[in-house]
């Protein structure tokens, strides 16, 4: 493994509204595998390239070439690169009250991983600003207003998504009218969160996936019983 990175953490203060603790380049090799329990940290990690698994809060995800994944202080989460495929990425781990505020503003609630995100650059940015010879306050000032475009970016994203996201559930709902009910997949086809998924659906039809999926059971055993010789079991 080749990792260039830059730690801060003797410069930070309490008082600092975002506290950068370090920033960092990785080319992850096969063995590559971190776990914690009960993190104690914040990061964004964009992956340049590469492939790798991220099981983290009961979800299983799979970050790959053009996303950004979360690791959020207090999570449990096991990540690992690909054995054929290792990861190079960047990332960021920081703290403080601003990163609050951009986690609760920009951020869905459960979700850990944005797909094709097309942020290379501002984290190449973050990196390369990193490795200035500055002071600790000015990479401070400058990185804090990359992070927030990042936020800014990755809601955006998040917001145009969801109409489109909704629809994709409810097609997949229609299509699935004759195999029993499977959030759990569901949720692992798209790479979301179940609270996420209900709560998008239920803000644009008006009810949960489940109870839509019921009623389309019903009609369609409606439509059977009238127009077929099927009896009622």
């Amino acid at each position: 493994m080749i990792e260039d990175f830059k730690s801060f953490s003797s410069q930070i203060s309490p008082e600092d509204p975002l506290q950068i603790l370090m920033v960092g380049e990785t080319y992850c090799n096969k063995h590559f595998e971190i776990k914690r329990n009960c993190s104690d940290l914040n990061a964004l990690e964009f992956i340049i390239d590469g492939n790798g698994i991220l099981d983290i809060e009961g979800q299983h995800l799979k970050p790959e070439k053009g996303d950004v994944f979360f690791l959020k202080k207090g999570t449990q989460h096991n990540y690992k690169a690909d054995n054929e495929a290792p990861w190079h990425k960047y990332w960021i781990v920081f703290d403080g009250k601003l990163a609050e505020t951009f986690f609760d503003c920009y951020l869905p609630e459960n979700t850990y991983i944005f797909k094709k995100c097309d942020l290379e650059k501002l984290f190449k940015e973050i990196f390369d600003i990193s490795k200035q010879d500055i002071s600790y306050s000015i990479m401070s000032q400058k990185i804090t207003v990359i992070l927030l475009q990042i936020f800014m970016y990755i809601r955006n994203r998040n917001i145009t998504e969801k109409e489109d996201l909704a629809d994709t559930i409810k097609n997949m709902l229609d299509e699935s009218t004759e195999k029993p009910y499977n959030l759990d997949q569901l949720c692992r086809n798209i790479n979301y969160s179940k609270n996420y998924i209900i709560n998008i659906f239920k803000n644009k039809f008006g009810t949960t996936p489940y109870q839509y999926f019921i009623d389309k059971k019903i009609e369609a055993a409606k439509t059977y019983l009238a127009h077929t010789d099927m009896s009622i079991a």
